[in-house]
């Protein structure tokens, strides 16, 4: 079983039992609305009661992310499609502090993979490239142009499975955060997570 079906599952579990308790307070509280002499306080219970089980399920996802991603080697990347590499990275962001995270990748993405807010509150744009080679500096200037042109106000990062060519590492070291193999390893172990430098 691979670490996104054991996420799901794990997930798939605890969130029915997070939404049964909800439900559950819900009904309770709306019972006692009707005959307790203080229905307010017995509703605001309710609601409280339905706001934490739905805090609980966003905790239980992060959770279970966390388990995911530690259970992930760099091995298993290459056996990823590009879409479950984005769907990991995606992961690995919102596991170390990163918010509003939204795949947004696919055949017309316009090069950006991923929206977030880093740590610091900077909107960043990921492009994610899980490939069996370096990426070349033509994919990273493509880049740099889609960041230029469309997302004006946002901090770039690339990241690539396999790393890139020292004439890509050029080309965009001065324009975006570059996370390379070595770098997802860091990543992933919690060790060093990157964050684009303040604007």
């Amino acid at each position: 079983m691979d670490a996104r079906s054991r996420e799901r599952g794990f997930v798939w579990r605890h969130r029915h039992a997070a939404v049964l308790a909800a439900v559950v307070a819900l009904m309770v509280g709306a019972w006692v609305a009707r005959s307790a002499p203080r229905p307010l306080l017995w509703v605001a219970a309710a609601v409280a009661v339905a706001v934490l089980s739905w805090w609980a399920v966003g905790r239980m996802r992060l959770t279970a992310r966390r388990r995911a991603i530690a259970r992930t080697d760099l091995s298993e990347l290459d056996l990823m499609s590009g879409t479950e590499f984005e769907e990991h990275v995606a992961g690995l962001m919102q596991v170390h502090g990163y918010s509003a995270v939204t795949v947004v990748g696919g055949a017309e993405d316009g090069g950006a993979d991923i929206l977030a807010r880093s740590p610091r509150g900077q909107a960043v744009v990921v492009q994610c490239k899980r490939w069996r080679h370096r990426v070349p500096p033509n994919d990273v200037r493509a880049f740099i142009g889609t960041l230029n042109s469309g997302y004006d106000g946002y901090q770039g990062m690339f990241v690539a499975s396999n790393g890139f060519t020292e004439a890509a590492a050029r080309a965009g070291g001065e324009h975006m955060v570059l996370v390379d193999r070595d770098g997802l390893a860091r990543w992933m172990g919690g060790v060093e997570v990157p964050v684009p430098p303040r604007a």
